[in-house]
C-alpha cells in the first residue's frame, strides 16, 4: 500500500529530482516552439520496459520501435535506446513512462510493489498492456487490478473519456488502437488529477513488436497498417502525457492541434 511521505517538502524535492532525471519537457518541447527552447538544456529520457516474474518479454522489440518513433516524430530528447528494468532498479527514475506487458497472470513481491507505488506516486505513468491474443488475458487483467488495489486501496479504475487530454497530447485520436481492437477504451487509475496507471486491453506492444532485422511481427486486425499507425500514435500520446500531464490543456497547444492535425484515420469497422 502506497503512503505519501510525512514530510511534504521531501516529496516535492524527490519529485523535482525525478522530473529532472526524466526530462519531462512537455508538449511545447515536442512541438519545438520558442517556449520549449527557453526551458534550457535537456536531459535524455527513454521508454522503460518492465521486467518481472512472468511473461514480461512478450512482443519483443516493441519498446525499441516506440522509442524510435518518438525520436523521429517529436523533439523530445530521447536516449540512445529504451531500457529494460526491474521495478526496484534506480533506473526506473530515468523516465516518467514505463510499459508492463504480459499475457498471463503475475504477482509482484512486496519490494517490487513498494518501489512501483513510490514511482507512480512521484509522477510516473505505467501502461499495463494486455497482450492476450484472441482476447485480453483474464489472468493478466485480474493481476494488474489486484496489484493496483494493493498499492492504492482508496483509488478505483475507471474508463478514460474519449475527450480526455490523453487522446490529444500530440495526435488527435478517437480510440486506443493496438494489434487488436478488443476494447474501444482504456481504463485509468488516478492519483490526484492525473492518471498514474493505464490498463489497455488491445495489445499495443503487439502492434509495435519487431524481429531482429526490424520487421513487424504481427498484422493488426481488423485495420491492418492504418491500425498500426494509430497504435504508434497512441504510444506517442502516452509518452507525451507522462511527460507533461495536463499541461497539454493549454489553449495555445489545443489551437495548434485543432489547426494542424484535423485529419484522422477512421476506426476500423
Amino acid at each position: 500500500m502506497y503512503r505519501r511521505p510525512d514530510d511534504a517538502s521531501s516529496l516535492r524535492v524527490n519529485r523535482r529530482q525525478f522530473l529532472a532525471r526524466a526530462a519531462a519537457t512537455g508538449a511545447l518541447v515536442a512541438l519545438g516552439g520558442p517556449a520549449a527552447r527557453a526551458i534550457g538544456p535537456l536531459q535524455a529520457t527513454t521508454v522503460l520496459r518492465i521486467r518481472y516474474k512472468g511473461n514480461w518479454s512478450v512482443n519483443r522489440g516493441a519498446a525499441e520501435a516506440l522509442h524510435e518513433e518518438l525520436r523521429l516524430r517529436t523533439s523530445v530528447a530521447m536516449a540512445d535506446a529504451p531500457l529494460t528494468v526491474d521495478l526496484t532498479s534506480p533506473r526506473m527514475y530515468d523516465s516518467l513512462f514505463a510499459i508492463l506487458a504480459g499475457d498471463e497472470a503475475f504477482t509482484l513481491n512486496d519490494d517490487e510493489r513498494g518501489a512501483l507505488a513510490r514511482w507512480l506516486g512521484l509522477g510516473g505513468v505505467l501502461l499495463f498492456d494486455n497482450a492476450g491474443r484472441t482476447a485480453p488475458s483474464d489472468g493478466f487483467d485480474k493481476s494488474a487490478r489486484r496489484e493496483l488495489q494493493k498499492m492504492f486501496p482508496q483509488e478505483t479504475l475507471g474508463r478514460v473519456s474519449p475527450d480526455h487530454v490523453l487522446y490529444r497530447t500530440f495526435y488527435r485520436l478517437d480510440y486506443p488502437a493496438g494489434r487488436a481492437i478488443h476494447k474501444p477504451y482504456v481504463e485509468g487509475l488516478s492519483i490526484g488529477k492525473r492518471f498514474a496507471a493505464i490498463l489497455d486491453g488491445n495489445d499495443l506492444t503487439g502492434a509495435l513488436a519487431r524481429d531482429e532485422v526490424g520487421r513487424f511481427t504481427n498484422v493488426p486486425t481488423p485495420g491492418g497498417e492504418n491500425q498500426r499507425e494509430m497504435a504508434i500514435r497512441f504510444g506517442v500520446n502516452l509518452m507525451l502525457y507522462a511527460s507533461c500531464l495536463h499541461y497539454k490543456d493549454d489553449q495555445v497547444h489545443l489551437d495548434y492541434l485543432l489547426h494542424s492535425r484535423k485529419w484522422k484515420i477512421r476506426p476500423p469497422q
